[in-house]
């Protein structure tokens, strides 16, 4: 199995991913009114930034997503897939840096929603 290396690598990530949220009972209703032709892209564009350093990704990654009303607990399910699917598609260092760096991001969206679940 190969690491992610190449920006396909990540396209193939991200479809894979966001296919799997379409599918989950938890997430998917969250994403119903979903552009994906818009919202793939700017995904892509985001891991390329993270994995890559390949500049271009303009955006708040937070505010889109607390916008559609996702709560700390579904952060869990979120970064559950991203790990399984990271993990059945690649390994090596940037397959572990990809994990690392979603769990971060679930931390830290967790945290910040938590602050405004309790208001």
């Amino acid at each position: 199995m190969n690491d992610i290396e190449t920006e396909n690598d990540i396209d193939l990530l991200v479809e894979k991913f966001y296919a799997k949220i379409q599918l989950n009972e938890n997430l998917a209703p969250f994403f119903v009114n979903t552009n994906w032709k818009h919202h793939l892209p700017r995904m892509k564009a985001f891991w390329y930034f993270i994995l890559l350093d390949k500049p271009g990704f303009k955006g708040n990654i937070y505010d889109s997503h607390v916008n559609r009303n996702i709560k700390t607990a579904h952060f869990e399910y979120w970064v559950g897939l991203f790990i399984e699917t990271v993990n059945d598609n690649f390994k090596g260092e940037i397959a572990t840096k990809a994990i690392d760096k979603a769990k971060e991001l679930s931390i830290l969206f967790s945290w910040k929603l938590a602050e405004t679940e309790g208001k």
